[in-house]
């Protein structure tokens, strides 16, 4: 089985969903530390002045507060400021009316928890991509290791079965084939490789927010997400 294991992060990009389409189950990584100006609380969208910041305004954190203890600051009202960005900004889009629909009432719910939030957003975005796969918070599985790779372990022990983990390009830097093979776990890193859409405001661009390929393409961005079978033919060796 193929787990991956991702930090919880606003709208993300489309290879975060890639991971989790790929995935028999996905994990939240919501008991490391917080970030600060991180792809936790913002990520990027297309405009008609460019490529634009949005993020969740959040209260003061410790150096040492985690992710799940993170609460979402409403001192401004930056779900309007949001929404009208977002309207601005892809008001022309094919599937902008379904897409807000989708998103406008998570937005303006008042979730307490930025990790509340984050989840909520991807609930709503696999079930309109008919993406079904498991998910799970790693603050819900025992901690015995404080080590990064052994925390890893860990998790990937957790669930019965599990014998691949496929995780961001990123994770190389600190993840080990040979140890995670000695503990039966197979790694394959992400390279996922971004297929072209139709965008609004000029020449494509990639690495966006999911939000932008969902208004462009609406149904049509599953085929986006998981594209021309590499990661399949990649995953079955391991099988």
């Amino acid at each position: 089985m193929i787990i991956s294991i991702i930090q919880p992060c606003f709208i993300p990009w489309i290879g975060y969903f890639e991971q989790i389409a790929v995935a028999d189950i996905f994990v939240y990584m919501d008991d490391v530390y917080y970030t600060k100006k991180d792809w936790r609380n913002g990520n990027q969208l297309k405009s008609q002045y460019g490529v634009k910041k949005v993020s969740v305004p959040v209260s003061k954190t410790k150096r040492d507060t985690l992710i799940k203890d993170v609460s979402i600051s409403y001192a401004s009202k930056w779900e309007q400021t949001l929404l009208n960005q977002i309207t601005e900004w892809y008001k022309k889009a094919p599937h902008f009316e379904k897409v807000m629909n989708l998103i406008e009432p998570v937005i303006i719910a008042k979730n307490a928890m930025l990790v509340d939030l984050n989840l909520q957003l991807n609930n709503a975005i696999l079930s309109y991509l008919e993406i079904n796969t498991p998910i799970y918070f790693s603050s819900q599985i025992e901690r015995k290791s404080f080590d990064k790779i052994g925390r890893i372990i860990e998790i990937c022990n957790h669930f019965e079965g599990v014998n691949i983990l496929y995780d961001g390009k990123k994770a190389e830097d600190f993840l080990s084939t040979d140890v995670m093979r000695k503990e039966g776990i197979e790694l394959v890193f992400q390279d996922y490789k971004h297929t072209e859409y139709k965008q609004l405001w000029g020449d494509f661009t990639p690495y966006m927010s999911i939000i932008d390929l969902l208004m462009n393409c609406g149904k049509e961005a599953k085929k986006y997400v998981i594209n021309d079978g590499v990661i399949n033919k990649l995953i079955k060796k391991y099988k």
